[in-house]
């Protein structure tokens, strides 16, 4: 962990309203889960994350830089990982272009996965060169916004909005 530390990016494009995001904000309480299971798992993976190392960084560089507080604002980071995710990640789209989808390259064949494809090549590159190195090239990164709150979703609400929902939201788009 020590190594992946230093490499956690906290750009200023994400330092965000913290009343939009982050923990206790609109993003978190507007949360809607109507199954008592699945809302217990919620609870444990964010009593889990709040106890993670993750966590108690993003805390103790809070605690020496305290900008944007004052003004209400929420520094969401940018955490490097060894896997592609098909989940909640970042990337330009010229990297999937000019990098992971290059016939030159040949990382991913034109219907392959992405995941099973890249991941291990991220892995033997940190092998080779180490970690920041290594990942440099792949650049993928996972966006944390500290609220301990993990889910997959696309950005539709398609994943996770009711029957009745998507036929309201669909209504509203014509």
């Amino acid at each position: 962990y020590d190594q992946l530390t230093p490499l956690v990016l906290r750009v200023p494009e994400l330092l965000l309203d913290a009343r939009e995001y982050g923990p206790n904000s609109k993003s978190t309480e507007s949360l809607c889960v109507r199954n008592e299971k699945i809302q217990k798992n919620i609870k444990t993976v964010v009593q889990a994350y709040m106890g993670s190392s993750q966590h108690l960084e993003q805390q103790a560089w809070l605690k020496q830089h305290p900008f944007g507080r004052d003004e209400g604002k929420h520094q969401l980071t940018l955490t490097p990982t060894l896997f592609w995710y098909d989940n909640t990640h970042i990337c330009e789209t010229a990297h999937y272009r000019d990098f992971v989808f290059n016939p030159k390259l040949k990382l991913v064949a034109r219907g392959g996965f992405v995941e099973d494809k890249v991941s291990p090549s991220i892995i033997k590159s940190v092998e080779r060169m180490g970690l920041e190195d290594g990942h440099a090239r792949f650049g993928c990164y996972l966006l944390d916004d500290h609220s301990g709150l993990f889910f997959t979703g696309h950005l539709d609400g398609g994943n996770y909005m009711t029957e009745e929902e998507k036929r309201i939201r669909a209504m509203e788009r014509t």
